[in-house]
C-alpha cells in the first residue's frame, strides 16, 4: 500500500497541503476535501483495533489487536461457518507500529464517516471498526451493505491475518 488515495472519493490525486498544520496534511484534487493527521498523536495514542465483518449466513470473523507493554497481542476469530476457535498471536511493537502507520496514514481510517448504511438491503454484509486510545475519545465506525471508498483496502490489509483462520 504504497499510493496514498483520498478516503472520501478514492481517488489518486492528492497532494500536501500548504497549511498542513491547521487543516490536515493532504488535499485531494479530485474532490478538494482536506484528510490526513495533523500530527502523529491519535496514532501514537491508539491502544486498541478492532474489526469484525460478515452476515446473518456467513457468521463474522473479527481481528483484535491489544497494545501490552512490550507487545501487542493479536485475537483472531474466525467465523462460526469455518470454526469455532480464535487464534492468538503475539507481535512486536515495530509490527503494532507499522499496523498503526497503514490504518492512520495510508486508509485515513479517522477520516472516515461514523455509520454507512443502506436501509433498502435487510441482509448483507454487517462490519465494525473500532480504536479505543489512551487520552482521546473512542473512535467507532459501522456500516450495513455500505462501504467507505478505502474499505476494500482495508480488507486487502487485513487479508494476511484472516487467511490464518479460514
Amino acid at each position: 500500500m504504497n499510493d496514498l488515495k483520498c478516503p472520501y472519493c478514492g481517488q489518486e490525486m492528492i497532494r500536501v497541503s500548504k497549511d498542513a498544520l491547521t487543516t490536515g496534511k493532504y488535499v485531494c484534487e479530485t474532490c478538494g476535501k482536506r484528510f490526513g493527521l495533523k500530527s502523529n498523536g491519535a496514532m501514537n495514542d491508539c491502544d486498541t483495533f478492532y474489526f469484525t465483518m460478515g452476515g446473518f449466513h456467513q457468521g463474522f470473523k473479527s481481528i483484535l489487536i491489544e497494545e501490552r507493554d512490550s507487545y501487542a497481542d493479536i485475537t483472531l476469530t474466525p467465523s462460526l461457518a469455518v470454526s469455532d476457535k480464535a487464534i492468538h498471536l503475539r507481535i512486536t511493537l515495530n509490527e503494532w507500529q507499522n499496523i498503526k502507520d497503514t490504518l492512520f496514514q495510508e486508509l485515513f481510517v479517522l477520516s472516515w464517516d461514523e455509520e454507512y448504511y443502506d436501509p433498502y438491503i435487510l441482509d448483507g454484509t454487517q462490519w465494525e471498526l473500532k480504536l479505543t486510545f489512551d487520552s482521546r475519545r473512542d473512535f467507532e465506525i459501522s456500516g450495513s451493505n455500505v462501504f467507505p471508498k478505502l474499505f476494500d483496502d482495508l480488507l486487502n490489509y487485513l487479508k494476511i491475518y484472516f487467511e490464518q483462520v479460514e
